[in-house]
């Protein structure tokens, strides 16, 4: 299993933004390593999760190795200050319609650290349903 940021799943409402990842990490605990490899410094668990739509932050988190194995994440941030892009409907993707570059929006970029200082990143478009 890689470690990575494995999903990240945006929803706007009424100008709050609900975001829901998932972190593929075994989040190995100092209790864990001493029991696996007799080292207490072999534990490794994501130690902060930032998130940022262009240069605001809208998530700054330092955890510890409370976090499951696996964590899926939920927050919400207000996004009215954010453009928002159109998403096409699958009729308007099956006939090959483009979005153009009016209709992009700004981009949620997230990233987590762990305890050995690995950088996990993954970036989501803000986009809401076509109307």
């Amino acid at each position: 299993m890689a470690n990575k940021i494995s999903a990240i799943k945006v929803k706007i409402k009424d100008d709050v933004a609900t975001v829901r990842m998932a972190i593929s990490h075994p989040m190995l605990t100092y209790a864990q390593a001493k029991a696996k490899t007799g080292n207490s410094d072999d534990a490794n668990f994501i130690t902060h999760i930032t998130g940022k739509v262009r240069d605001k932050v809208v998530l700054d988190v330092s955890t510890s190795q409370f976090f499951s194995k696996n964590p899926i994440f939920l927050f919400l941030f207000k996004s009215d200050s954010f453009k928002i892009g159109k998403k096409l409907s699958g009729r308007e993707l099956d006939s090959g319609i483009e979005r153009e570059e009016s209709d992009m929006g700004d981009f949620l970029t997230v990233t987590a650290t762990d305890r050995k200082g690995k950088i996990y990143e993954k970036s989501v478009e803000l986009t809401a349903r076509k109307k």
